[in-house]
């Protein structure tokens, strides 16, 4: 009798889906809420991305000497873009010079600042091999961004810093000058 019993309870079909859906359930409620969060993560990298070229790209169109002032706004800007959050984001102008006598190319730092935790370089050894190869007197523009990110709910990412990096070469001007505004606290080159 005990083993009819069994071989019954074995057979049975009866409340099958209630328990595939008891196992079922968390999975599935794990995976809606993981694809979320990934996709949240990828947006804001790309949103991040975005946010960088078009200060770049702004900086690149401008004629005028820039200063602290400027420099806040393009963060300000950076923030509305990017949704706010903890940003930074830092403006360096790289100037490649060559001797005429031994054709030797030199990276010069012609000024650097930032905004936010991002301090200006004081010199180019950190980002010196992401700058391409330029012309003799040729300046580039580099913006680098950071922004904080952390995930709404802990499926597997801990929250991140998305760090950017956008070159752009001065469009309507020779340069990119920097402004001294004492006034502001801003640093770098006079004009």
């Amino acid at each position: 009798m005990r083993f009819s019993l069994t071989k019954r309870y074995a057979k049975g079909e009866e409340g099958s889906i209630s328990v595939e859906a008891v196992l079922a359930a968390p999975m599935l409620v794990w995976a809606i809420t993981a694809t979320f969060v990934f996709w949240d993560a990828f947006k804001t990298l790309n949103v991040s991305q975005k946010a960088t070229y078009t200060v770049a790209d702004m900086l690149s169109r401008e004629t005028l000497a820039i200063d602290a002032d400027y420099m806040t706004s393009m963060h300000e800007l950076y923030d509305f873009l990017s949704d706010g959050g903890d940003n930074a984001l830092r403006v360096t102008v790289v100037q490649m010079n060559e001797d005429p006598d031994t054709n030797v190319k030199t990276l010069e730092l012609v000024w650097s600042e930032g905004v936010g935790d991002l301090s200006g370089y004081d010199d180019l050894t950190s980002i010196e091999d992401r700058i391409p190869d330029m012309a003799d007197g040729d300046q580039l523009i580099v913006v680098e961004s950071e922004q904080e990110w952390s995930p709404a709910f802990t499926v597997g990412l801990a929250s991140y810093r998305f760090r950017e990096v956008a070159l752009s070469r001065p469009r309507f001007s020779p340069q990119l000058v920097w402004a001294n505004n004492a006034a502001a606290g801003g640093g770098g080159g006079d004009v």
